[in-house]
């Protein structure tokens, strides 16, 4: 008997259901639309139709990486992030929600800046940095990673969303690739910040299928920011601030970086969950 597309993905909703998988009915939709080569509004139009035997195949091979805990954005091999497409790879975390919070407070930052200058240190997939870019169409962009395989996929999400005119890629770490002369109205990042004993402790879906180097944040978790806060000034323009993203329960040690270093106001900001999880600090 042959199988209908809407018969195919409600079973593997069913098989992702008695796993107790978070999500089921998306992960399935999601897993079924790009099985099939359909878009958002092809499934519910064709679920009637006769599902050709080879998208069967496609289909049940990644149920089963599904279930094995590799996310769905990896399988498909993109994420939405701040309303625009991310493609990812090996290299890169899959872009999260809580990380528009430092989109909105850098937008907010450079609004009345003309022409306004961004660093994006640790830039991985370029969510943050591009996200920014498109939606203030004078702002530039230098993106800094030590991952070769990041930046190649950077490349790619920049002229994806339009933005590669306007943000150039170096490869290096941290502040290393950064001429003394150049300055900028916003250092912004999403660092390492899980220490690296607790790394084996993580869910599957991060502990297996997300990169080490983009998870590893030394032995206290707090190495990059130490970097960051001590680096930073001299490569701030007169106003600039600088943003960054930590884990919960690390606002402390964070603020206490930057204050150590001679930044004068720290304020702090929660995502919609309520945990404090970016601060903003001005030299």
């Amino acid at each position: 008997m042959k199988t209908t597309y809407g018969k195919a993905w409600r079973q593997i909703r069913e098989q992702f259901e008695r796993v107790s998988l978070d999500n089921s009915a998306l992960d399935a939709r999601l897993l079924g639309e790009y099985a099939f080569g359909f878009n958002g509004l092809d499934l519910p139009l064709k679920e009637h139709e006769i599902a050709d035997e080879a998208q069967l195949v496609a289909l049940k091979k990644y149920a089963k990486r599904r279930l094995n805990g590799e996310p769905v954005s990896r399988i498909i091999g993109v994420k939405e992030f701040y309303s625009l497409e991310f493609k990812l790879n090996e290299a890169t975390l899959v872009p999260r929600p809580e990380s528009e919070l430092l989109v909105d407070l850098a937008l907010e930052h450079i609004k009345d800046i003309g022409n306004p200058k961004i660093l994006d240190l640790g830039v991985g997939s370029a969510c943050i940095s591009i996200a920014i870019l498109a939606n203030n169409k004078s702002a530039t962009a230098i993106g800094i990673d030590i991952s070769a395989g990041a930046l190649k996929m950077a490349q790619k999400n920049a002229k994806l969303n339009n933005v590669d005119a306007r943000i150039k890629y170096r490869n290096g770490s941290w502040f290393e690739p950064i001429d003394k002369n150049e300055s900028f109205d916003l250092i912004i990042s999403n660092p390492p910040y899980i220490k690296s004993g607790e790394i084996i402790d993580l869910q599957k879906e991060v502990r297996l299928f997300d990169p080490a180097l983009a998870l590893d944040g030394g032995d206290d978790g707090l190495e990059p920011y130490e970097i960051i806060a001590s680096n930073s000034k001299q490569y701030l323009s007169e106003n600039g601030v600088v943003i960054v993203e930590f884990g919960q329960g690390q606002e402390k040690s964070v603020g206490q970086s930057f204050l150590q270093n001679d930044f004068d106001f720290i304020s702090q900001y929660s995502d919609l969950a309520d945990i404090v999880r970016v601060i903003v600090a001005k030299k």
